[in-house]
């Protein structure tokens, strides 16, 4: 960090907007910073917005607290900590929420017609008996038994022991209950939305299919795309083709030359699926 001039390292928590950072390969961005350099860095923000891939950050973009550097380095200033950051605002929010399930409300709704019903039959009770003349004393006691009749002491009970054995039934089938109530909400949905990334998949690129263009043989695409490949730069779409393509040159192929890959519509590099340009001699 860079603060009144002079580089120094500090906890995190001790950052203050205004400090300027540098970010390296393999950091994790302390706070919600802005980029103040003319390079490129790619961030890997799938903790915070679940892209699979690094996305690349130019002078002016912002960086994230908890995003991870995958390449490049340089420096930015500190706009956002703590709390006020992006992903503290996330946590924040996600400990602010929370919805009473459907089968909550039916229970409540249960608990509430029964105590109106309760508060009926006692008025009835102390109406008639005033109307009877009975003793006050013999009245409030009978009034008392009506409305602990009324009361469901047992319900809570009945009902997270049917819940309970609910949850062990999907216990069996290798699903994990969290809280009882799911058990019923599970049951009654009709649309589920799932995040893909981490969830349904397991963030993982392969090669599935191949198409060759007439006069090439598969070989001849898996070994050029391999060739197109570097290991050591830790790029997904690379590391898959590495997994599947083949290494050893054919002998009539050279690399002649090497250019990166830019993702972004406006860059200045040709854009192409592949990462080189594999030739034939």
């Amino acid at each position: 960090m860079r603060r009144d001039g002079a580089w120094s390292d500090v906890p995190t928590r001790d950052l203050v907007p205004g400090d300027v950072v540098r970010v390296r390969l393999g950091d994790v961005v302390p706070a919600d910073s802005r980029l103040l350099d003319d390079t490129e860095l790619e961030v890997d923000q799938s903790a915070l917005t679940g892209e699979s891939l690094p996305v690349t950050e130019n002078r002016g973009a912002v960086l994230y607290a908890g995003a991870v550097i995958r390449r490049g380095e340089g420096d930015a200033v500190v706009s956002a900590t703590g709390a006020a950051s992006y992903f503290g605002r996330t946590t924040a929010l996600v400990e602010t929420a929370g919805t009473v399930s459907h089968f909550q409300r039916a229970v409540l709704r249960i608990g509430h017609d029964l105590i109106v019903l309760a508060l009926a039959l006692v008025s009835i009770t102390l109406a008639v008996s005033l109307v009877r003349g009975d003793p006050a004393l013999q009245t409030l006691e009978f009034a008392l038994v009506v409305t602990i009749a009324s009361v469901p002491v047992a319900l809570p009970a009945v009902l997270s022991v049917t819940m309970t054995v609910g949850a062990r039934q999907l216990a069996r089938r290798h699903a994990v209950v969290s809280h009882l109530p799911a058990v019923e909400e599970l049951g009654g949905i009709d649309v589920l939305c799932s995040d893909k990334t981490g969830t349904l998949t397991e963030n993982r690129l392969r090669v599935a299919e191949r198409w060759c263009a007439p006069g090439v043989g598969e070989a001849e695409l898996l070994a050029a795309a391999a060739r197109a490949s570097r290991a050591e730069d830790r790029d997904p779409i690379d590391l898959a083709v590495l997994a599947t393509g083949d290494r050893r040159p054919t002998p009539d192929g050279r690399v002649r030359a090497f250019l990166p890959f830019d993702r972004s519509p406006s860059g200045t590099r040709p854009r192409s699926s592949a990462r080189t340009a594999p030739t034939a001699a």
